[in-house]
């Protein structure tokens, strides 16, 4: 077949969206047509578009070459708008004006099945058959993962970029989206302070960050939210939740107007919260961090005496919103910066594969599984510190 390339390079991204993705992947397909003159494929839905892929390729020689074909054919836009085509080769034009866009416009998605070791097989024998020379993965912890068991079960060079607002990956200093989703938060408390302080309020807002509670930590520096509650510490038992409504009563009472908590969707409580359940015949869910901590602060101002036994708590669940948005300038440096070094591994045949990583402001390639950096755990700590100084009263 002619027209289609020799060995070209294929990218996905997997798992939660992040701000950022965009810019990637136009860095990606930008420095393979202009540095190295080498095709890109881009793969729809992350690890599930690629087995779909995978397997419509594996039923018959004939299969496989009309994928070929379709492939070589149908390129960049006139490639994007047949939603039935898996993997697309990109081109300048279909990776314009891409470059701030939130979420990624090839599509991500959770993809269970990838988690077995014969499916993954079944990927391994397409990238092969379509003569893919590296796969670049991008995404969070758990699809870094899954990029891993292709290096251990295959010898095609993978190259991962961590993608994950969260910045629970500690190998790196920041990972890409981050910046904006701290920006995001902080724009969300400014909007809540306006009620807050109208009313002399407490708003509880919950933010995401399942293991670690980077974002929220940060996001309440840069905002000045007055309480941040992260999982780090772990389970909060009720002598702390009365020592933390304490402290807001405090406050309160020295005259502060408002105050905002954060709290990563990761905490935990001791003894755990639940809602009820809908039906006797379903398990108890457990609540949202905001409404747990937002019922107890709320119970515990109504038993005060005086003014603060009408104060009024009110949670709100963030969510989704933290994902979205236009990318900052910070995360589109990042995202350049992390496909530069990916093509350079890649181009070199002395390297292997590996993850992109940020450490003391340069990026570096590490090997998967590489430990966490001490320094992450450090700051994480200075920056505990830190918002304790700045948010006393």
């Amino acid at each position: 077949m002619s027209n289609y390339p020799e060995r070209p390079v294929a990218v996905l991204f997997s798992g939660g969206d992040s701000p950022g993705m965009n810019a990637l992947l136009r860095a990606i397909a930008r420095l393979g047509l202009n540095r190295h003159g080498v095709a890109v494929f881009g793969i729809r839905e992350g690890y599930r578009g690629l087995l779909r892929a995978a397997r419509l390729g594996s039923r018959s020689e004939k299969d496989l070459f009309v994928m070929k074909q379709e492939i070589a054919s149908r390129r960049g836009r006139w490639g994007l708008i047949h939603p039935e085509q898996d993997i697309v080769m990109l081109d300048h034009a279909s990776v314009s004006g891409i470059v701030g866009a939130g979420g990624t416009m090839l599509g991500s998605a959770r993809c269970l099945d990838f988690k077995k070791p014969g499916s993954r097989a079944e990927a391994v024998n397409l990238l092969k058959n379509l003569n893919v020379r590296a796969l670049i993965v991008c995404g969070g912890d758990g699809s870094l993962a899954g990029a891993e068991c292709l290096t251990k079960e295959s010898d095609i060079r993978v190259i991962g970029v961590p993608c994950t607002i969260d910045n629970d990956l500690f190998f790196t200093e920041m990972a890409i989206g981050v910046d904006t989703a701290v920006g995001t938060l902080v724009w969300a408390v400014d909007h809540f302070k306006d009620t807050a302080r109208s009313h002399k309020r407490i708003m509880v807002l919950e933010t995401m960050g399942a293991k670690r509670g980077e974002l929220a930590r940060l996001s309440a520096i840069a905002s000045g939210a007055e309480m941040v509650i992260t999982p780090e510490g772990g389970p909060v038992t009720m002598d702390q939740l009365r020592k933390l409504a304490e402290s807001i009563k405090s406050g309160m009472e020295g005259g502060r107007s408002h105050t905002i908590v954060l709290v990563a969707e990761g905490v935990q409580f001791e003894p755990e919260q639940y809602v009820p359940s809908a039906s006797p015949d379903q398990p108890p869910g457990k609540r949202n961090r905001a409404y747990v901590l937002a019922d107890y602060f709320q119970t515990f101002f109504h038993q005060q005496e005086g003014e603060l036994k009408d104060l009024e708590v009110r949670p709100s669940v963030l969510g989704h919103l933290q994902r979205g948005g236009h990318a900052t300038p910070q995360d589109c440096i990042l995202a350049a910066r992390f496909a530069e070094l990916a093509w350079n591994s890649i181009m070199d045949p002395s390297e292997r594969s590996g993850i992109t990583a940020l450490r003391n402001g340069r990026v570096e390639l590490v090997p998967f599984g590489a430990p966490d950096m001490p320094e992450r755990a450090e700051m994480s700590a200075e920056f505990s510190r830190l918002h304790a100084s700045l948010s006393s009263w």
